[in-house]
């Protein structure tokens, strides 16, 4: 090897043995700090944490929960930080995280062992867990203390809840639906007696087809599983983590809850659970 390729390849190895490094050990708030940018991933479809309203605006907790992140960021930097919302998707949301396209994802995931293994998550910022979704006329007779034999109840596949549920209460007619959606509509033709899912997003899917909440009832009512919510981040930042964290558990929070799920007063009435 010649001189000149000596001091190309020693160049190179230099440049490679140092960027690198500086790369790598860049937080996430370091980076959000350099780049004066803060990308953030937000469900379309899951009401009431992340959708669009009647005039098309992005909107939902979540999104809420985004800016009081974006918010925070601006006051410890003491700067301007711009905000980028990216869809995510039931598909795509571990996959934007973990490559690092968004810096974190807030909405309707439930913090499970299994997922701890690809991403980290933040404090729980929601409490819900699987309730039936019954009309007032058929709440008195719904009995769930009961076996539920022979009552078609619908239920999503691939879920949480219908990992646990249908265990519980094998007698039922278990009716595979691909959507809440489809199973709100199903309620309300008569087809089904119940909707079994996470409380609050059937909460969503009443209020998404223009109805009250407040015409259902949804029970038992101290869900029979807990899910606890918690923002997706990438793994190995725990100052990220801590940043979000802090967020979290402020007294902000509770201001955020009590706008969107306050029982007499919000769209979305909905009791969030404290306790397990």
């Amino acid at each position: 090897m010649n001189r000149e390729k000596t001091v190309t390849a020693l160049f190179i190895w230099i440049l490679l043995a140092i960027f690198p490094v500086r790369v790598l050990s860049e937080s996430i708030l370091d980076k959000i700090e350099r780049t004066g940018e803060m990308t953030a991933g937000v469900r379309r479809d899951a009401i009431p944490f992340g959708y669009e309203d009647k005039d098309g605006q992005w909107t939902g907790y979540s999104v809420d929960l985004v800016n009081l992140i974006h918010q925070e960021l601006e006051k410890k930097f003491n700067k301007s930080i711009k905000l980028n919302l990216q869809e995510a998707t039931i598909e795509n949301r571990f996959k934007i995280v973990q490559d690092g396209t968004v810096h974190l994802i807030c909405g309707a995931t439930t913090i499970t062992q299994n997922r701890l293994q690809k991403v980290d998550f933040s404090l729980p910022f929601f409490m819900t867990g699987a309730q039936f979704l019954v009309t007032l006329e058929e709440a008195p007779y719904f009995n769930i203390n009961g076996t539920l034999a022979n009552i078609p109840i619908a239920f999503i596949p691939g879920t949480t809840t219908q990992e646990i549920i249908p265990q519980i209460y094998p007698f039922a007619k278990w009716k595979v639906v691909k959507s809440r959606e489809e199973g709100v509509n199903q309620l309300k033709k008569g087809e089904v007696q119940a909707v079994v899912s996470d409380g609050i997003l059937l909460v969503g899917e009443i209020v998404q087809q223009g109805n009250d909440p407040r015409d259902f009832a949804l029970t038992p009512r101290q869900p029979i599983t807990t899910e606890l919510y918690g923002c997706m981040l990438p793994k190995n930042n725990p100052t990220w983590k801590k940043f979000v964290d802090n967020v979290i558990g402020s007294d902000d929070i509770f201001n955020l809850q009590d706008k969107w799920f306050n029982i007499e007063k919000s769209q979305f009435p909905y009791v969030i659970r404290t306790n397990p």
